[in-house]
């Protein structure tokens, strides 16, 4: 694990960064206020480029990309495919148990607190099953299969991922599908569910990573 944990520090590094600081936003600020302050600032570039980067966050992208991921080999492929399903489909359970009908950003201003909120034109927002979020978990259980398929010696293209799982994460609050908070947890559930599943195909010797030794613990 410890190996490949400093394998990957390029997209783990700048991702415990961002944890620790939506966790402390989290702490100290209502989830109202943070989203009326992302929502206050948009731009007509914003509104399509958002729009755009979510859907990379949605199912039909992950499968394509693994299906790609099939011309390194059944395993890469497979592990990925299975670290995707397994985070999405904890995300989905706990969207549709503990937390069945949380109201979205939508829901909540407009009729919790009756207070106007700017949405993208032309944009479907929807209401409730707003934590965690789905796409998020997605992309970055997506982006971090990516980065521990990429080998060591290219850091900037594990950096590079984590800015897309990121940029795909804010655009579900930019679109206001969903709060800080949800993205948080999404993006939990999608790099710890990713590293788990990689560390233990890995420990069984199914798949080695490109330009790796076998894992040790």
């Amino acid at each position: 694990m410890r190996r490949l944990i400093r394998n990957n520090l390029f997209f783990l590094v700048p991702y415990l960064v961002f944890v620790a600081a939506a966790g402390a936003l989290l702490l100290l600020y209502p989830k109202r206020d943070l989203h009326l302050l992302t929502n206050a600032h948009y731009s007509s570039f914003g509104d399509i480029f958002f729009e755009y980067m979510t859907y990379l966050g949605d199912g039909i992208t992950a499968v394509v990309v693994c299906l790609l991921l099939l011309g390194l080999g059944l395993k890469p492929a497979a592990t990925s495919g299975f670290s995707i399903l397994l985070a999405s489909g904890i995300t989905q359970l706990l969207k549709h148990t503990i937390w069945f009908g949380e109201p979205r950003p939508k829901w909540f201003f407009e009729n919790s607190l009756h207070e106007p909120l700017r949405l993208v034109p032309g944009y479907e927002n929807y209401n409730y099953d707003s934590f965690p979020s789905g796409h998020t978990t997605t992309a970055f259980a997506l982006c971090f299969s990516l980065a521990l398929l990429v080998p060591r010696r290219h850091r900037w293209g594990k950096l590079a991922l984590f800015a897309l799982a990121l940029l795909i994460g804010y655009s579900r609050i930019y679109l206001s599908q969903h709060f800080l908070r949800d993205v948080l947890f999404g993006s939990l559930i999608g790099v710890t569910v990713t590293l788990i599943c990689f560390y233990f195909s890995a420990r069984m010797n199914w798949l080695r990573l490109p330009h790796e030794k076998p894992l040790d613990t």
